[in-house]
């Protein structure tokens, strides 16, 4: 009799004895899915995709921050610099700088009481204070009852700078009270580009400031570093904000800041 021929028996999860899958493998009962070698390779390629695109995002968020870690640093460094070049600058003292602090003195020496005046020449309540109460400081120094010590202050932007430059020039003629009426009367909205050196030139020839070294006073800079030095002064005793006003060492509130509320301090004072 022949030999009954044997029937190779199936592996289980239908794979071959060599690893590979058997095109006519039978699906295992358990519900497991044969995956085959184009679909791994799908799927492989695909993670890699997924994987270069996560790293591509990376570097670029690294890039990114660094960029704007070096703009930041180049805007801090360009700030240092200009202020570095406005405090390197020589201090020049005006010829009637000689308040405290440097003030710029106005009025006359035997008046009884010292006024300390710190302003900034863009600042909106320092123009209220110079329409409603200037009248009042105006008769009292005329009167003799007063002298003042102006601190004008630059802290609000580069148009005061050049404002209280040509202040600082004025000062330097006799001429500081004349052109600071006429700057206030003609100020400007802060912060929009206003009191350019052509402006503060053709205001200064309204103020009977029409010489050579208060124009090139204007267009130099020349008190840029007096300027600086002010605001530093101003910073150490303690002023932050405009207007500030001292009489006889004491500081006035804000409701004293009116007419007759100056007037009484001054009385108080003298």
């Amino acid at each position: 009799m022949a030999a009954k021929s044997k029937k190779a028996p199936l592996t289980t999860g239908g794979r071959a004895p060599g690893g590979g899958a058997r095109p006519d493998a039978t699906p295992p009962a358990s519900g497991g899915k044969t995956v085959s070698g184009q679909e791994r390779r799908a799927k492989a390629a695909a993670a890699r995709a997924a994987a270069a695109a996560r790293e591509r995002r990376r570097r670029r968020g690294i890039i990114t921050g660094v960029v704007l870690a070096v703009l930041v640093l180049v805007g801090v460094i360009g700030f240092a610099v200009q202020n570095s070049r406005e405090e390197s600058k020589p201090v020049v003292l005006p010829a009637s700088a000689t308040g405290t602090d440097h003030g710029i003195v106005v009025g006359k020496a035997s008046a009884p009481v010292t006024v300390d005046l710190y302003e900034d020449f863009q600042c909106p309540i320092c123009g209220t204070l110079e329409k409603t109460t200037g009248p009042t400081i105006g008769k009292l120094l005329d009167d003799g009852k007063i002298k003042i010590d102006y601190h004008m202050m630059s802290f609000i932007g580069p148009e005061s700078k050049r404002a209280a430059n040509a202040a600082a020039a004025a000062a330097n003629e006799g001429r500081f009270r004349q052109l600071h009426d006429v700057l206030y009367a003609n100020q400007p909205e802060e912060r929009t580009g206003g009191f350019t050196n052509d402006t503060l030139i053709t205001l200064g020839a309204k103020a009977g400031l029409t010489s050579q070294a208060y124009r090139k006073a204007v267009n130099e800079g020349t008190y840029d570093g007096y300027v600086a030095k002010v605001d530093e002064d101003a910073s150490k005793a303690g002023v932050t904000g405009t207007p500030t006003v001292f009489v006889n060492g004491k500081r006035l509130s804000g409701e004293q800041l009116t007419p007759e509320g100056f007037r009484a301090a001054v009385d108080a004072a003298a």
